[in-house]
């Protein structure tokens, strides 16, 4: 690899002697491929030792900034570890709150899918400084208006057919034929 050889835009070498002829295969003798393969096992375990290396050298520095810190300085590092967890535990907190203010509002509505609806509602819900049953229940009801598709219909069912049935009691036939007598006297 020590020769190293400039080559033009086309890949043709500048000296003209590697010209390459048409599309024949380059052919490498087996000691130069072994030397390349060496070359490369010799990078990657450099590379390796470097990295090793690196890890021990900051796990050094790390433990040597730990000891510089004092007590308080130390408390003050817990202290922002602590509020970083209780941020995140009121944010879930926060989103379950607003799952269950979503899922309140929306039993009931005959939703085909409540998982579509739930992303609907949280996407209208970003904009809205005060989250309330109130503003969920009014983002539920403009919802049903702008996507009806989302609500599954309850008058049209398949096994109606073409002809509407009339919604009568259930009646025997002794019933029937006493309010037909009693209509013909």
């Amino acid at each position: 690899m020590d020769d190293i050889k400039n080559v033009n835009p086309e890949g043709l070498a500048e000296d003209g002697l590697d010209e390459p002829e048409g599309n024949e295969p380059k052919i490498y003798d087996a000691d130069y491929v072994k030397k390349l393969k060496a070359e490369a096992k010799e990078y990657r375990q450099s590379k390796a030792a470097l990295k090793k290396e690196y890890e021990e050298v900051k796990a050094k520095l790390d433990a040597l900034e730990a000891e510089k810190l004092s007590d308080a300085e130390k408390k003050e590092l817990k202290i922002k570890e602590y509020e970083s967890q209780l941020a995140e535990l009121s944010k879930r907190a926060k989103e379950k709150e607003i799952d269950n203010l979503i899922l309140k509002s929306v039993v009931g509505k005959n939703f085909v899918d409540i998982d579509t609806v739930s992303l609907l509602i949280k996407k209208e819900l970003e904009a809205e400084e005060e989250i309330n049953d109130k503003t969920v229940a009014k983002i539920v009801d403009n919802l049903i208006k702008s996507k009806p598709f989302l609500v599954a219909s309850t008058s049209a069912n398949p096994s109606d057919g073409n002809f509407p049935k009339n919604k009568q009691e259930n009646k025997t036939a002794n019933q029937m034929l006493a309010e037909i007598l009693r209509s013909r006297k």
